[in-house]
């Protein structure tokens, strides 16, 4: 039986066609933009592209549009950090929660401030029962991959809750319209990192209901180069062209997988992940649980696909 090739840790696939619009950009690399800020002409430069991104997810995303404060950030994960910050010097005594499984950016950047985060099952009758507080949910979810339903965040939100949502996956799924219209969710965390494989490019967006302070700097300390890159790849591409390209080569990824170890990984919403539940993992022989062992992530198994898909290429 062949060993899994998959990855505990999500790390996102460079796809082929963003190469080729790099390489197209760096080509006849763009110094004129980098020059306006002698005028200055750069402490806006992100806001027409922020509108851009706003348009270009219209149909997948609800209410995107009503978040009055937009700041260009190192991927989802400095939003994360900032308003943690934000958390720490306003609401210090607050309780931070997110649900079993979820991203540990949260707790680690919680915890470098001071703060601690508790998860929670995913659970009404739990959640109900505690002390109302900021709730850091992503979604899709960084558990296992899948689309959590708008009923459940709005359900946290109607408690009292603040609900900050990572959206670092958005665009890696087929089409689906999340929902971010319910005012006690303050905060919307995009990437460009996971659907467009630009993770070491650091480009994202925080969009809050309210300043984040600490993030008022951007105006000035932005990353010019990967927010021209957003832009292109705005103008390029659809928000389910990835998804609509890559789906099936999902598909032959979890059966090349089923066929070498005799494991049926479930596939996940999001393109470039697969998941199993307790029970799948009960089903398993001894052999194949000590394969899937190491990939428990809260109530179930998360795999990472991206070293399959890059052997495609070749």
């Amino acid at each position: 039986m062949k060993r899994l090739k998959t990855i505990r840790a999500v790390y996102s696939y460079y796809f082929p066609e963003i190469r080729k619009l790099i390489s197209k950009i760096t080509a006849d690399f763009p110094h004129g933009e980098f020059l306006k800020s002698i005028s200055p002409g750069l402490d806006d430069y992100e806001k027409p592209i922020t509108e851009k991104m706003i348009k270009f997810y219209k149909k997948d995303v609800k209410g995107l549009e009503g978040f009055g404060y937009r700041y260009p950030t190192s991927g989802s994960s400095e939003g994360i950090y900032h308003l943690l910050s934000r958390i720490k010097k306003d609401h210090p005594d607050s309780p931070i929660y997110t649900l079993e499984g979820e991203y540990e950016g949260y707790r680690e950047c919680a915890a470098g401030l001071g703060l601690t985060v508790q998860e929670v099952k995913e659970d009404i009758e739990v959640i109900k029962a505690l002390m109302p507080g900021y709730w850091f949910i992503s979604n899709p979810s960084g558990r296992d991959g899948n689309i959590l339903p708008d009923s459940l965040i709005n359900q946290i939100a109607d408690l009292g809750n603040k609900v900050v949502v990572d959206m670092a996956y958005l665009g890696l799924t087929k089409k689906h319209r999340f929902d971010m219209t319910h005012p006690n969710i303050i905060a919307v965390l995009t990437s460009m990192s996971k659907p467009f494989g630009l993770f070491y490019y650091r480009v994202g967006f925080t969009f809050s209901r309210g300043p984040v302070q600490t993030l008022y700097g951007t105006k000035w300390f932005k990353n010019i180069l990967s927010l021209i890159i957003a832009e292109k790849v705005f103008d390029k591409f659809t928000s389910d062209y990835i998804y609509k390209k890559y789906a099936p080569v999902q598909k032959e990824i979890l059966d090349q997988i089923q066929k070498e170890t005799g494991i049926e990984l479930r596939r996940s919403d999001v393109l470039i992940l697969a998941h199993l539940t307790e029970k799948d993992f009960e089903k398993l022989t001894d052999e194949q649980k000590e394969i899937v062992a190491s990939y428990k992530r809260g109530p179930g198994y998360r795999f990472c696909l991206t070293q399959y898909f890059l052997e495609r290429e070749t």
